[in-house]
């Protein structure tokens, strides 16, 4: 949007901040709470927008949902002020993956010449029936019919994973720090770049995830 302003036109943009940035409803809980801070000192308005997440073919794919509920579903945070926010499932038992996503409802700046921007965040929310699963990624590697290469990691678990590295061992310079979630039974796909050095010898993978564990996986780099 901002490439799209015309050259000297200054911005404003809202700032809200939220607590948790990842959401989880676990086993012995109803529904979860995020806490909406707005940081300036003008009013902002707010709406809540559910989906449900799924993956496939290394792609999210987000759907309308009936399946949660937002309280409030939309509010107005006074300067400086803060807003509880509580969503859980309209009824029992649920399990899956969603995305809040919270919108500023646009308003004019108020200024002569300047064009307001409204923010949009985008959460993830895991409802999780089994407080002990565990994520299981297998991964896969390819080139693609133009040269790039592709890496896609399925989870064979019942938790999400959350990649935010991918290095191949020993190098000094990771191949991604695009941060990426993979569902149960989900998949997902980065696309790393030309990377002439890798050939088609085996390619051992250092995956750090959000906790900071690195797990380790070796693939052959083939061409689809």
């Amino acid at each position: 949007m901002l490439a799209a302003l015309p050259i000297g036109t200054p911005a404003l943009a809202s700032s809200f901040q939220v607590n948790p940035v990842v959401i989880e409803i676990v086993p012995d809980r109803h529904s979860a709470t995020v806490t909406v801070h707005n940081s300036e000192s003008d009013p902002v308005s707010i709406r809540v927008r559910l989906y449900r997440w799924t993956q496939h073919d290394g792609q999210d794919d987000y759907a309308d949902t009936s399946e949660l509920i937002a309280s409030p579903p939309i509010f107005t945070l006074a300067g400086n002020g803060t807003q509880l926010l509580r969503v859980g499932p309209r009824s029992q038992p649920l399990s899956g993956a969603y995305r809040i996503i919270l919108e500023e409802i646009p308003t004019p700046s108020g200024q002569v010449g300047k064009i307001k921007i409204s923010l949009r965040l985008n959460l993830p929310l895991y409802v999780m029936p089994d407080r002990a699963a565990k994520a299981d990624l297998r991964w896969t590697g390819w080139r693609d019919a133009a040269g790039d290469l592709m890496l896609e990691a399925q989870n064979a678990g019942a938790r999400y994973g959350s990649v935010v590295q991918i290095r191949a061992a020993g190098a000094s310079t990771a191949l991604t720090s695009s941060p990426g979630s993979v569902l149960p039974g989900g998949s997902k796909r980065w696309n790393l770049g030309k990377h002439p050095e890798i050939g088609a010898a085996p390619l051992q993978l250092d995956i750090r995830a959000s906790s900071g564990e690195i797990t380790h996986s070796q693939i052959v780099v083939g061409r689809r």
